[in-house]
């Protein structure tokens, strides 16, 4: 009898209710695993038959509001060398397919960060790198019940190997906060609970409070807003400087906006405070700039703007450093009657995203 081959790369996932987005992910993903493992939490469609009939090995544990535990659950029943793990809402290439199969024969490397790209309704493109590919180990576990991390327990594994963190360069593209899908799931009301439950058991989880502070943004969730913001800003005081994460900025911004929602001078106050700790903040530069144009005090605003754009600190929504100051500056250009630096910027505006909505109006309008 002939011998199987060696797993090589398990891919883990947790999954329910997937049957609508199971055969896009399935046929976008094909030739990325020698093993499929996936935790069921409870589903009522067709998701366990799409997934057994492409030959997945299907757990199933009832969900406990903890996703690092149904993730952890999924870990513990891979058998190969690499695993990887995905949601069925996140979409890979065929370069994404090539380079995850290659990086399993590189013996330098213990684990690989990916691109994850979430494309927003209003044209934003938010970028974030995450860790989803590591060398099968059972010391390496998720931890944190949403917004599950295990660079805790991933890290010392990798100085303990001497093995490095490689980079994956084709995005991956996540698709499960569309509006419309989730809304249609529930995810709104189900990680809200999840995160204020945690934050009741330990309110200096900064992190957290970005997260909520981020539900509140992302549903325009005005009373989510000022609910969360006085709290989220006594973490924020509390919190060491090594704590503040390349989300520190945009979590300013919203905790700012939450606590002075309609005043902006206020609002600016507050901001150039905060901007002390993160003073080269691209998504606070380019809020100020905002702010001070609103209150039509344009040489401000003009400043906050190239400050935004020249800035190099950490950001996740590259647009605040690029088109959006960009545009402020048209706008100031517009204002002040500057004609030829606003068609300036302009430009350079529609080089880099000539389909942002924004930028395309006022192409037509400007340039025809």
């Amino acid at each position: 009898m002939p011998l199987s081959p060696p797993i090589q790369l398990s891919l883990c996932m947790i999954v329910k209710d997937e049957a609508g987005m199971l055969p896009e992910f399935l046929a976008r993903a094909r030739g990325l695993w020698d093993e499929l493992v996936v935790v069921d939490t409870g589903s009522q469609d067709d998701t366990v038959a799409i997934l057994e009939a492409a030959g997945a090995k299907v757990l199933h544990k009832p969900w406990q509001n903890d996703f690092a535990l149904a993730r952890n659950y999924s870990l513990e029943a891979a058998s190969g060398d690499w695993i990887l793990v995905l949601d069925p809402d996140e979409h890979v290439s065929a370069e994404f397919v090539a380079q995850a199969r290659a990086l399993v024969a590189d013996t330098k490397a213990g684990a690989a960060s990916v691109v994850m790209q979430n494309h927003r309704e209003d044209g934003h493109l938010q970028e974030a790198r995450l860790v989803r590919m590591f060398r099968r180990h059972p010391d390496v576990r998720f931890r944190h019940a949403i917004h599950e991390d295990l660079s805790d327990t991933l890290m010392p594994r990798l100085e303990q190997t001497g093995q490095v963190l490689a980079h994956l360069p084709a995005p991956i593209m996540h698709l499960g906060y569309e509006r419309a899908h989730a809304q249609a799931r529930g995810k709104k009301a189900r990680d809200t609970s999840i995160i204020e439950a945690v934050l009741a058991r330990d309110p200096d989880d900064l992190y957290l409070h970005y997260k909520l502070m981020e539900q509140a943004r992302y549903w325009a969730d005005q009373g989510l807003a000022a609910r969360a913001a006085p709290a989220a800003m006594a973490a924020f005081d509390r919190a060491p400087d090594s704590a503040l994460g390349h989300w520190a900025g945009e979590l300013a911004v919203m905790m700012v906006d939450g606590l002075t929602a309609g005043r902006p001078q206020q609002a600016v106050a507050a901001l150039e405070a905060l901007w002390k700790r993160v003073p080269d903040s691209p998504a606070i530069a380019y809020r100020m700039g905002e702010l001070l144009e609103s209150m039509n005090r344009l040489p401000g605003a003009e400043e906050a703007y190239k400050k935004a754009i020249k800035a190099t600190g950490p950001l996740i929504n590259k647009q605040l450093r690029t088109v959006r100051p960009l545009m402020g500056l048209v706008r100031v250009g517009l204002a002040t009657q500057n004609m030829g630096a606003a068609i300036a910027h302009l430009k350079t505006a529609r080089e880099l995203e000539p389909g942002d909505p924004e930028v395309a109006f006022t192409v037509g309008m400007l340039l025809g």
